[in-house]
């Protein structure tokens, strides 16, 4: 029970950071180690579909959960406290560094050649941070209406943001002219149910699409190419750190930080990896745990 609650809350988690602007589910899973794990249980569910659906269940509940609750909180209220939700996830996604490396060397010696990769994935990431951040003014722009079309490519590019971690799928679709038309589509459903079950419906498709072909590729690539696929992911991961202080830097606002402020959101980034932090160890030591128990049993191993 303790390991699904765990995983529930990490799922919930990365179900947040899909849907709040400068943040990506996916760099939040990689964060939490459960990422490469995550995608080897799809993409082997039915090598050990018994394991693989305990390890899935508590995530895509708690995902689900994450998304739709923080899909009203953005829809409300987000606005007025968004630097202080950023800080924690930024705590979140820092305090993981430490077993993120880890698990990169994976037991090996470091060998400085990794930073090429953490430069060259830093690259890439950045500049589409950077494009999402000045590329295209979403004040002047008038809001696309939604149609199916245009919510079968938001869930495609939903899906593309939670397999790749540093991509928010937020900047994307903001924009894109259609962020607050794609949110009312499940945060003001039972407005117009008719057409928004519509709406949904081709979104889950795009989903869906997108799915398959992300998910085998980023099997192939962390199961060939394991250390240079980490530390590639790890410049993904700094480049949506210096991201999000872009993003909070030029962010308008209507009165500037006071000193009980900054102390606020300093305590929420502290608090934030201390959580990662201790969630991922205790994570850790559940799942071996588990492991011993299922051997015990006689359950036959996850898909490798």
């Amino acid at each position: 029970m303790k390991l699904f609650l765990s995983k529930l809350l990490a799922g919930f988690v990365i179900g947040a950071g899909a849907i709040i602007p400068g943040l990506s589910g996916g760099i939040l899973a990689v964060s939490m180690g459960i990422y490469q794990k995550t995608i080897e249980a799809l993409t082997g569910f039915f090598k050990a579909p018994k394991k693989n659906f305990r390890f899935l269940l508590p995530l895509i509940i708690g995902g689900g959960i994450g998304w739709l609750l923080f899909m009203f909180l953005i829809d409300r209220t987000f606005s007025k406290y968004q630097t202080e939700v950023i800080s924690i996830f930024l705590g979140l996604v820092v305090g993981s560094i430490p077993s993120f490396i880890a698990e990169a060397n994976d037991g090996k010696p470091f060998k400085p050649t990794s930073l090429i990769y953490t430069l060259i994935g830093f690259a890439f990431a950045f500049t589409l941070v950077l494009l999402s951040l000045f590329m295209g003014d979403t004040a002047a722009g008038a809001q696309r209406e939604m149609t199916p079309l245009l919510a079968l490519v938001c869930g495609a590019v939903v899906m593309f943001g939670v397999v790749t971690p540093g991509v928010s799928t937020s900047f994307i679709i903001i924009n894109m002219n259609c962020y607050e038309n794609f949110l009312n589509v499940f945060a003001h459903f039972f407005d117009d149910p008719a057409k928004n079950i519509v709406f949904a419906a081709f979104a889950a498709l795009g989903f869906l699409l997108v799915a398959v072909p992300m998910l085998l590729l980023a099997r192939t690539m962390l199961r060939r190419f394991h250390r240079q696929s980490f530390y590639f992911l790890f410049g993904f991961l700094i480049a949506t750190l210096v991201g999000c202080i872009i993003q909070e830097v030029l962010r308008p606002r209507e009165a500037l930080l006071t000193a009980l402020n900054i102390a606020i959101i300093a305590a929420l980034f502290i608090a934030g990896a201390a959580i990662t932090y201790i969630m991922e160890r205790a994570m850790k030591k559940l799942e071996l745990k588990e492991a011993e128990a299922g051997k015990t049993e006689g359950e036959p191993a996850a898909a490798e």
